[in-house]
């Protein structure tokens, strides 16, 4: 997995576990054993098209089909790391 930080940081995690939970309008990225946490919102644009194309979805739910997506193809954007 590889998490990328804004525009400014780049990890990869090859043998970790992700645990994501799911807020109405953020993630929280937990990654195990390291214990880095991560923060991720969409942009408003992002989810604006989400929504257009998935009306009876909320925003908690359009959050996860974001995330899913990104597990699956390796590649997660966040906004910023958590000390």
């Amino acid at each position: 997995m590889v998490i990328a930080v804004a525009d400014t940081r780049v990890y990869k995690f090859p043998q970790s576990t992700i645990a994501v939970e799911i807020y109405t309008d953020h993630a929280v990225i937990l990654v195990l054993p390291e214990r880095r946490k991560f923060i991720l919102r969409l942009q408003p644009q992002t989810l604006k098209a989400m929504r257009a194309t998935h009306p009876e979805r909320s925003d908690r739910q359009l959050i996860s089909m974001f995330v899913i997506k990104a597990l699956e193809d390796g590649f997660l954007p966040v906004n910023e790391e958590i000390p």
